[in-house]
């Protein structure tokens, strides 16, 4: 009986160090897991300190420290590979080695692109003009120079540049290279900005084939042209549109149709003998309460989709010399060329089609690379 007694009284007590010994060690996995976290707060903490102070410094502080963040988070990654490596169920020792040694080249490579990469885009901010010539710049489809006027050198050279490359204008005729610069344009992404100017152009397109004088005003003016995007006339009517090329997804509402309503109101008080019609073109549809706006106020609503191709090019006299000259959507004359004043006018498809008809390209150029 005695050595039962004593059995359990050790049992008992072997139990009691057996849960104190998990009960430590439990503790001591939580505190070291919470000693963990808190050094991964602290050293995001520091990172978040460090940008900031990056930042006020000085933009290009903050990018080197935009740079070495990135390199920093792909050399995680690589030493996450490496570690792998090493233990998996049959180690690569060797290929370890090798990611461990690339992990310190990419890095240095890492900073120095991302920088690079960020300086860049701050240029293109402060400058966006440099993004519609990046090609152009980057490709040397135009000779630059440390000692040039390089800026003057953009300017003057020829739109189609940024649709074509340096072998190419070389090597195709002048009628060719047009052409596919032409093709480049209206195939190539176009931000919302562009495919409005586009829809625009194209309703414009639609009002001078019947007769009437357009005025690409918003084109022209951008932001100020009080939402006045055409100005149409003939003899003494007006139609002012306004046009949006959105998304079928997207609902015009009623206070687009007021500001239409507005500034034709607005053109009427500055032009009291005219007779002015305000019209919404548009591709998609209308929400109830801009649809009974447009109803009472006498708004026109049109419902016309932008086709991937038509007729662009404009073929222009000039009314005092007969000069023939046909502008290309990306000349700089375009949106201010008015097509149907003069008798001989038209709208052509294609670069052969213009020349054909006796017209030559607005842009006069001897060539990039002649010197």
């Amino acid at each position: 009986m005695e050595y039962i007694i004593l059995f359990a009284i050790i049992a008992g007590v072997s139990f009691a160090l057996i849960s104190k010994a998990k009960d430590s060690y439990h503790n001591r996995r939580l505190r070291d897991e919470l000693k963990a976290r808190e050094s991964e707060l602290d050293s995001r903490d520091q990172y978040i300190k460090k940008r900031d102070k990056a930042f006020k410094k000085d933009f290009c502080t903050g990018r080197h420290w935009l740079a070495e963040f990135v390199a920093e988070a792909e050399k995680a990654v690589d030493s996450s590979r490496e570690r792998y490596l090493h233990t998996k169920s049959h180690p690569a020792h060797k290929a370890a080695e090798i990611v461990a040694q690339v992990k310190q080249e990419k890095r240095s490579a890492t900073t120095q692109l991302k920088f690079v990469e960020y300086q860049l885009k701050s240029y293109e901010e402060y400058f966006p003009f440099l993004e519609d010539f990046r090609e152009v710049i980057l490709e040397e489809r135009v000779p630059l120079g440390a000692k040039k006027n390089n800026i003057e050198s953009l300017e003057s050279a020829d739109p189609a540049l940024q649709h074509i490359s340096r072998e190419e204008w070389e090597k195709l005729s002048e009628t060719n290279r047009n052409q596919l610069a032409l093709d480049r344009y209206m195939l190539r992404p176009k931000s919302n900005w562009e495919i409005g100017i586009l829809y625009e152009r194209y309703i414009g397109y639609l009002r001078e084939n019947r007769g009437w004088r357009v005025v690409f005003h918003g084109a022209i003016k951008g932001y100020e042209d009080f939402g006045r995007d055409l100005i149409c006339t003939k003899a003494n009517s007006v139609e002012i549109i306004q046009a949006k090329c959105w998304s079928r997804t997207k609902t015009i509402h009623e206070k687009h149709i007021f500001q239409l309503y507005a500034t034709c109101v607005h053109y009427g008080l500055e032009h009291p003998n005219l007779s002015i019609t305000p019209i919404f073109s548009t591709t998609t549809g209308l929400s109830a309460a801009a649809k009974l706006v447009a109803e009472t106020l006498g708004v026109s609503v049109e419902h016309i989709d932008l086709p991937k191709r038509w007729p662009i090019i404009k073929c222009n006299v000039n009314p005092s010399t007969g000069e023939r000259i046909y502008h290309l959507p990306f000349d700089q004359q375009y949106d201010r060329t008015v097509i149907g004043a003069v008798a001989g006018e038209c709208y052509v498809s294609t670069v052969e089609e213009a020349e054909a008809f006796g017209f030559r390209r607005a842009f006069r150029y001897g060539g990039p690379f002649t010197s």
